[in-house]
């Protein structure tokens, strides 16, 4: 049953309609977003708003298909005999047209995309000036990570226009999963002359973006929503059935909405998901994200592992566990959620679950060998009073409270409670504004390897500031996606230990009773995508 349930996972989210009369084509989608997109910089972008909307406006070399396999996008490849060399020959597709008001400009007609495109967006991601964390995603590409770090010149990427169709890619080393990366929005194109034209403006309005998507952007009203129509110019436009796709910036009721055919698609609370079903909206489970204490390692006290071992190990983790399981959580047996996948087959299983339990002799000693090393020229140091942030809904500060009492019984470790708004605690969190917080966060890809990345030192969704050298080293050599390498990267963080996994979460997407052929990915599209595939989606009268 794992199994199948997690092909369903990655497979199309199909709602099967009956008795219509019209196959659903050349209709228009209202999907909506989280809040509005920071800009529409394929290279820079990072907040999954943004995401969203440049996965649908942009291409990459491939892209993702139902099962989050990849396939051809703007171009078909080949790969050389030793795995390391990829030569990509484009597809004939041309850049959405530009007009700007009461100015005649030089994209006001269609413009082929080249591979000096591909060439000089991935020469973007590595510039000094790009510190939004997207460099990382080439790092495997040869030189990349010494030209972003200074070292080597933009002339020494591995990366090649051949000719205006043909591009080539040579990596540090064979990577299978390469082809899936590519697809993610540091890949995208940009048109070198158009993003000069726009004077740092690049991605900001709608009249400073450039797009070889299936979708162009035909408004962006700010606060409200993000209108996009499909790019007659786009490769395969005879095959893209939506006329328009409407993103509407933080849509309220989604369930009502979904009922009433203003919305699509929605992510749905627990709640919501059973209207919803109530209303005949076709509902999809997720079990893609992990509620965890986390420590913030700027924090000195909290920048020491053996501290944070403590702090795990005296939690009263029966307590815990059946407060999770009555409200509906299953209790977390590792930093990877049940969805992520190794070569395709689930990689969560009884071999690699590692579920927490009490032992306080042990949170007892870390915590003087902890503390001795943070404080060495005291005496008799004691752990300061820290802040535990939660959010304010019941079970959210019951489980605080029952770690709270845990410390002070256990470590004699005081600590003062923080609620706050779900908003409030994803902007604090976000920012590294907390101590110490209990926060639920989406797993950063399908893959397991992937779902190890925010731990990494530097990375972009790194919400702890941890760094260890120990354990980059073992997400490194996890990146093959084998099972046992991400086991043992798994077995460093544990030992490292910047957040503690209390609960597997559940996610809810529902999709209206007249709609077919939207895909909806777990881990909000991860690492290489958006949440939805809407090529083929059709719309069909009630």
């Amino acid at each position: 049953m794992r199994r199948i349930f997690a092909l369903l996972l990655t497979a199309l989210l199909l709602c099967t309609l009956a008795g219509c009369g019209d196959d659903g084509a050349d209709k228009g989608f209202r999907l909506p977003i989280g809040g509005e997109p920071s800009q529409l910089d394929p290279q820079t972008a990072t907040d999954a708003s943004a995401v969203t909307v440049l996965s649908v406006l942009f291409e990459g070399l491939t892209r993702l298909d139902a099962e989050g396999k990849a396939v051809p996008g703007a171009a078909d490849w080949t790969v050389s005999a030793d795995g390391r060399t990829y030569t990509f020959i484009l597809r004939e597709s041309y850049w959405s047209t530009h007009a700007a008001s009461g100015e005649e400009t030089a994209w006001d007609e269609p413009t082929r995309v080249t591979a000096q495109d591909f060439l000089f967006g991935m020469q973007r991601v590595l510039s000094a000036d790009n510190q939004t964390g997207t460099a990382t995603a080439l790092y495997g590409i040869q030189n990349a990570e010494a030209i972003h770090k200074g070292e080597k010149e933009l002339s020494a990427l591995g990366v090649r226009a051949v000719d205006d169709a043909t591009l080539t890619i040579t990596l540090n080393a064979p990577d299978d999963a390469f082809p899936i990366k590519l697809a993610g929005t540091p890949f995208m194109p940009c048109h070198r002359a158009f993003f000069e034209y726009t004077a740092g403006r690049y991605g900001l309005e709608k009249q400073y973006i450039l797009s070889n998507g299936a979708f162009s952007l035909t408004a962006w009203t700010h606060g409200e929503s993000l209108l996009l129509h499909k790019n007659e110019s786009y490769h395969a436009a005879d095959a893209v059935l939506p006329q328009s796709v409407r993103f509407v910036i933080e849509a309220s009721d989604a369930a009502a909405a979904l009922g009433s055919g203003t919305l699509d698609a929605a992510f749905l609370t627990a709640a919501q998901a059973e209207a919803a079903r109530q209303n005949g909206v076709h509902v999809m489970s997720l079990e893609d994200s992990v509620r965890s204490v986390y420590f913030n390692t700027a924090t000195p006290i909290l920048a020491n592992a053996a501290v944070r071992r403590a702090l795990r190990d005296a939690i009263e983790w029966n307590t815990v566990y059946d407060h999770l399981t009555a409200a509906g959580e299953s209790r977390a047996t590792g930093y990877i959620p049940p969805d992520a996948l190794v070569g395709g087959e689930t990689y969560r299983n009884g071999e690699n679950a590692a579920v927490c339990s009490t032992n306080v002799t042990a949170a007892q000693t870390a915590l003087g060998e902890g503390l001795a090393a943070v404080y060495p020229d005291e005496k008799n140091p004691a752990v300061p009073r820290l802040t535990v942030l939660a959010a304010q809904d019941e079970v959210s500060a019951n489980l605080a409270r029952y770690l709270i009492q845990s410390w002070q019984k256990n470590l004699q470790v005081y600590c003062t409670l923080e609620l706050v708004s779900e908003t409030a605690l994803t902007a604090r969190v976000s920012s590294g504004n907390y101590q110490i917080a209990v926060y639920t966060a989406v797993g950063g890809g399908l893959t397991a390897s992937e779902n190890l990345t925010a731990y990494t030192t530097g990375a972009a969704n790194n919400l702890t500031g941890f760094s260890a050298a120990a354990f980059d080293a073992a997400y490194v050599a996890a990146a093959d996606g084998e099972r046992t390498s991400v086991t043992a990267a798994e077995r460093v963080l544990r030992e490292q230990c910047p957040v503690v996994p209390l609960s597997f979460m559940r996610r809810y997407y529902g999709v209206a009773a007249n709609c077919e052929d939207i895909t909806v990915r777990p881990f909000e599209g991860g690492t290489y995508g958006g949440v939805y595939e809407l090529l083929t989606a059709k719309k069909f009268d009630d």
